[in-house]
């Protein structure tokens, strides 16, 4: 957000990103609660909330007008739109990183290079279906509307190309076979990520 905080910063910024469905947010939840340090780095959006989420601890639900006036007001960074909806995050909770807090958020693929350009130290994670068929069922269980689900799935292989043809983008890698063991390995690859740093 400004040249000042990229040099300031002292905390890391670790972005999430994978397909719909491939469990960013049950890992993030895992990480989170093995770092009682890390701090959730929470994104607004204009998106409608789901059934099991909770406004200002899953996402800031924001209307599109709040959010416009967010903006205008300079509260927010990193703004992008992703499935027909906005989100950005807020500048205010970026800057705990000028005190040494950790923070850790879900990020849309197509938004990576944006963030690390903004933010230096920032650690990309790439999370990699195991099982394609798994990660489909999954978004099957989240009820969303057809038209969405339909864009989500369609979606799945662009990103995957994406991936692939920009590997070198993500600091770490790896794949989710909905166990634990992914949890722990991505907690042991983010620590020795951020203590070799």
């Amino acid at each position: 957000c400004s040249e000042r905080r990229m040099f300031m910063q002292q905390g890391k910024i670790i972005t999430l990103s994978g397909i719909s469905g491939i469990g960013k947010s049950y890992l993030k939840s895992f990480i989170l609660s093995h770092n009682p340090d890390m701090q959730s780095l929470i994104s607004v959006t204009t998106r409608k909330r789901r059934a099991n989420e909770v406004d200002g601890i899953d996402k800031f639900f924001f209307t599109l007008e709040e959010f416009k006036k967010a903006d205008y007001m300079g509260e927010l960074c990193v703004i992008n739109q992703v499935f027909d909806n906005w989100y950005a995050y807020k500048k205010s909770q970026v800057d705990l990183c000028d005190t040494g807090v950790s923070l850790i958020t879900e990020l849309f693929y197509k938004n990576v290079v944006e963030f690390k350009n903004d933010f230096k130290n920032t650690i990309t994670v790439y999370i990699l279906p195991n099982d394609i068929e798994r990660t489909i069922k999954e978004l099957h269980a989240r009820n969303l509307d057809k038209s969405d689900l339909t864009r989500r799935i369609k979606d799945i292989e662009d990103e995957l190309e994406y991936f692939f043809k920009h590997r070198e983008l993500f600091d770490i890698v790896v794949r989710n076979d909905y166990t634990v063991s992914t949890c722990a390995l991505l907690q042991t690859l983010l620590m020795q990520k951020i203590r070799g740093a």
